[in-house]
């Protein structure tokens, strides 16, 4: 009798716990390529970030090397949402309305820097001479302002370089994978943010500056190839002892730009848009209205 109830018992926790494994769900979230960090290691990461405190609910990260994979990849449903700086998600929702946001969340501390091989540290110091400069005198904060605080429908225009016969030119790997901080346009121009920083830097240093179209995935190897000089952006975290995007060999620059919130981008559904979300729901609502 006792063989039976102990029997018994096992098959109750057995059917509660597969029960429990039907009703999991799993929540994919697509990001840039962290280039000093595996997928593995950077959905630990944001789980212990980020993550609701839901035992229902689990998050997997998956990298991309471009913005156009991520895309592609939210059509293709591989991926839930995508997940970018506020000032990237508020442009591609200026530019079409294929998509929503999903969340805000709150992250402190974050920004990007221009990126350096280890023997650079020269280059490196005279870069962060004109952004103190650029900051000083206002450049910084007005191009920020007219490029990225006020997203348009239409590209921005090219920034034209000046040229400084018999100066250094240094080659800058741009991404187009940020926009509109690092923009690059349907034929195959950089313009916005992106060059009107440099093209200041550029006039501060009186040094020449040549652009160079890379991935987001492909910045380290253009970099360590000697291909490129400086890269326009790696991610940095203040609050991180490790950085996820910065790999060993590359020195940074400080900060030329800052944000507090990454913002969850999904496909419009209409359905959802007009049904709305009933607040005394489960988050697991929110993601599955139709679980």
């Amino acid at each position: 009798m006792k063989k039976l109830l102990c029997a018994l018992f096992v098959g109750v926790l057995l059917a509660a716990s597969l029960s429990f494994a039907a009703e999991r769900r799993v929540i994919r979230l697509g990001l840039l390529t962290k280039l000093n960090s595996t997928e593995e290691e950077f959905s630990e990461t944001w789980r212990r970030t980020f993550a609701p405190n839901n035992e229902r609910l689990d998050v997997v990260v998956r990298f991309y090397d471009s913005l156009t994979a991520m895309q592609m990849a939210l059509n293709a449903f591989e991926i839930n949402e995508m997940v970018l700086p506020e000032a990237a998600a508020n442009y591609l929702l200026a530019q079409t309305r294929d998509y929503e946001v999903m969340l805000v969340l709150q992250s402190r501390g974050m920004g990007l820097a221009f990126g350096f091989r280890e023997d650079s540290t020269p280059l490196r110091d005279k870069f962060n001479e004109a952004l103190a400069s650029l900051q000083g005198e206002w450049l910084l904060a007005a191009l920020e302002g007219r490029y990225i605080a006020s997203p348009s429908h239409e590209d921005p225009a090219p920034v034209k370089f000046e040229t400084f016969e018999g100066a250094e030119t240094i080659r800058v790997a741009v991404t187009g994978d940020l926009p509109p901080i690092d923009f690059i346009a349907a034929d195959g121009t950089p313009a916005g943010f992106n060059t009107a920083v440099l093209a200041e830097v550029g006039r501060v240093l009186r040094m020449n500056v040549e652009l160079v179209n890379v991935e987001a995935g492909a910045r380290t190897a253009a970099l360590a190839s000697g291909r490129v000089d400086a890269v326009f952006w790696y991610e940095v975290d203040a609050s991180a002892s490790a950085q996820p995007d910065v790999p060993e060999g590359v020195i940074l620059s400080a900060p030329y730009y800052e944000w507090t919130k990454f913002m969850h981008l999904r496909k419009a559904s209409p359905q959802r848009t007009s049904t709305g979300w009933n607040l005394g729901q489960s988050i697991l609502d929110l993601f599955y209205p139709n679980r």
